[in-house]
């Protein structure tokens, strides 16, 4: 997934791989999840969204960076890998569904996201790779 962060306007996203979904992407638009719009070829799809958001690939990266903007996490802590110091959060949220929990890895000095792991009940169900950072 090509994920473009815009602080001022809106967030785009465009799968890439694999290629049965290549093409579909989307709009976060303003400052919560209910502003997330599906699109494939131009084409807005309506209520496209799961009743569970930030748990599939299409909102998971946008739902991780608005914890990131707005949560407190529940646990920080620092690790090396490979010779990089990052920094390590987890968030936590208890619901009607289960439990959610995200952890995520940034570069200590300048936050940039790393990877990320959502967790429902204990069960890691995505795992997400920043492959490549550029700001805009």
């Amino acid at each position: 997934m090509e994920y473009v962060y815009n602080k001022e306007e809106n967030d785009t996203f465009t799968i890439t791989a694999p290629e049965s979904l290549a093409g579909i992407g989307g709009t976060i638009a303003g400052t919560d999840s209910a502003s997330f719009t599906l699109q494939y070829d131009g084409l807005a799809l309506d209520d496209a969204m799961p009743q569970r958001t930030g748990l599939t690939p299409a909102d998971a990266f946008f739902c991780l960076l608005d914890d990131l903007r707005r949560a407190e996490p529940a646990q920080m802590w620092t690790e090396s890998t490979d010779g990089v110091d990052l920094l390590a959060l987890r968030y936590e949220q208890d619901g009607e569904e289960g439990k959610v929990e995200k952890q995520v890895w940034l570069t200590e000095k300048v936050y940039q996201p790393v990877c990320a792991e959502l967790y429902v009940d204990g069960e890691r169900v995505l795992r997400i790779q920043v492959m490549s950072y550029r700001e805009t």
